[in-house]
């Protein structure tokens, strides 16, 4: 019996270390090729992108390397919200002592209407314990936090990774390159595309989203950080949907409020009807990654010019 209470013990006390480790210790990890610990270690930046999968899918680096003599990095999450952008970005910039020219925040039109959630483990496993209070609190306020979602945040979010992180993590650091895809993602083709199914007519949008646009902008204002938002080209059924176009507007408003500047998907040359250029309805195929990162380059260089 006593063995019995003292494997149990020590199983806690283990459980309980791993917990408390992940929680104030996980944005120290060693990751390689994504997440803010590694983009800090890179040093000074000329650009650093800040968004959700559709920067990861839709920024090719090697090339942005070429043409930021490789001072760029891709900070991107599945799913990530504005709420928990403007968190990341404090961190960033409290977490680090390298110097940022200019941050490209993602103006997805959709982002603002998704409820304040836990999107993605990896975005607190990125925080520092000060980061994920914080998100933790973006959440309570919205009405989005129980027991159930607590056990998920605090305990079981992200617990896999530290696990299995020597197996896992090497596997990871050659998917990523400074936090955006490497692989060679083909279409699927016109007719898949052109036929698939997704609807957002019922979508609304979420107050708590829309003023974390205005957090990013007082931060930056704050900092005396150059900032600019961009939108990444749709497959041409989303772009051309009335409600993404409602959204966009919707957030256009926001930074012309507040005099900011920002690149929307007309403003680069990329043909949105291309189905060889697209995976979905919004993340690009590698050959549509590569020409659109190109024309993206363009257009950032001619702004800095000016």
């Amino acid at each position: 019996m006593k063995k019995i209470v003292i494997t149990v013990i020590t199983a806690l006390a283990v459980i309980c270390a791993a917990v408390i480790f992940k929680n104030v210790y996980s944005c120290e990890m060693p990751i390689k090729n994504r997440g803010i610990r590694d983009a800090i270690n890179s040093g000074d930046l000329e650009v650093v992108f800040l968004g959700s999968s559709t920067f990861r899918a839709n920024v090719d680096m090697p090339l942005m390397d070429e043409a930021y003599n490789g001072r760029v990095y891709d900070i991107s999450y599945g799913g990530n919200e504005l709420v928990a952008t403007a968190i990341q970005y404090e961190e960033i910039k409290k977490r680090s002592p390298h110097d940022y020219g200019l941050f490209v925040f993602e103006l997805g039109p959709m982002m603002l209407t998704q409820e304040v959630s836990l999107s993605d483990s990896r975005v607190i496993w990125d925080l520092s314990w000060g980061g994920k209070r914080k998100l933790w609190e973006s959440m309570r306020s919205s009405g989005k936090t129980g027991l159930s979602v607590m056990y998920e945040y605090f305990v079981t979010s992200g617990m896999d990774d530290l696990i299995t992180f020597p197996v896992t993590e090497p596997f990871y650091s050659t998917r990523y390159y400074k936090g955006a895809k490497t692989d060679e993602t083909v279409s699927p083709g016109k007719d898949v595309l052109e036929t698939e199914e997704f609807d957002i007519s019922k979508e609304e949008f979420v107050k708590p989203q829309e003023d974390a646009v205005y957090d990013i902008i007082k931060a930056c204002r704050s900092d005396g950080q150059d900032f600019i938002f961009v939108e990444s080209p749709c497959y041409h059924r989303l772009q051309e949907d009335g409600k993404y176009k409602e959204c966009r507007e919707r957030y256009i408003l926001l930074l012309e409020k507040e005099d900011v500047p920002y690149i929307l998907a007309d403003d680069v040359e990329f043909d949105t009807a291309c189905a060889d250029f697209f995976e979905d309805m919004n993340h690009m195929s590698a050959k549509g990654r590569k020409t659109y990162t190109k024309e993206l380059i363009r257009v950032l260089k001619e702004r800095k010019e000016k």
